[in-house]
């Protein structure tokens, strides 16, 4: 099985988002459709007092994250945990990876959504790193690992776990595929690694997927209104 095809464009993105600064113009955009809130764009300084704003659990019953690829650590943790304190559901739509992995992982029933192929729907976590150096900032990898194990309500094994938070490059990521993404095989955990030569190189990890290691809470896809993916579309 080639991993590295199914994963070229997502890296194409990825590349890109690692070499970006936090600048007010890639903050979320929110839109409320019903009782569904839907999240896309980079997590920025001052997004953590607009989920604030925007987060009435009598009105919001679900989050949709979609295609988010990059964004600050600490609001990421904080909305994460103001997501879960308010008990909300949380789904996403494509690659949700970094700062929007960790929001994710606040909401209290987590799924995939099928607003896009299950193929190209999965979740992307790695550890810190300084967006101006790349260099690992591993003194944050406790706080990390603890918001994971917290929110998976320790199901995250610890071995994938420093795997996934004291990552050498800025650009490696273990990505958690939903459990039917490789049919008869209970595993869909991926660790991607980039290379010196510039290329990655991708791993099946046996035995686990999203939902054994707790990033999904249930193997359920959620099925979205029209008129909010039609909205998911318009932002693609």
């Amino acid at each position: 099985m080639n991993v590295q095809n199914a994963f070229r464009r997502a890296f194409r993105f990825m590349t890109l988002a690692a070499a970006m600064v936090a600048l007010p113009c890639f903050a979320m955009d929110f839109t409320l459709i019903g009782s569904t809130l839907i999240l896309s764009g980079g997590v920025v300084d001052n997004d953590l007092a607009r989920v604030k704003d925007s987060l009435d659990p009598s009105r919001v019953k679900l989050i949709v994250l979609h295609n988010n690829k990059r964004g600050d650590l600490w609001n990421a943790l904080r909305i994460g945990e103001r997501i879960r304190e308010s008990g909300v559901d949380t789904t996403i739509s494509g690659l949700c990876q970094s700062a929007c992995g960790l929001i994710f992982l606040g909401g209290v029933k987590r799924t995939y959504s099928d607003a896009q192929p299950i193929r190209t729907t999965f979740v992307g976590l790695h550890g810190a790193h300084s967006r101006k150096t790349k260099e690992a900032m591993t003194q944050l990898g406790p706080q990390i690992s603890y918001f994971i194990e917290t929110m998976t309500n320790g199901k995250y094994p610890k071995e994938l776990m420093e795997r996934t938070v004291y990552t050498k490059n800025p650009e490696d990521f273990i990505f958690a595929q939903h459990p039917t993404r490789f049919p008869g095989q209970s595993r869909g955990m991926q660790e991607c690694l980039k290379q010196p030569d510039g290329k990655f190189k991708c791993a099946l990890i046996e035995g686990l997927d999203a939902l054994t290691v707790g990033v999904i809470t249930s193997p359920e896809i959620t099925i979205l209104d029209e008129e909010v993916k039609e909205r998911l579309k318009s932002l693609m």
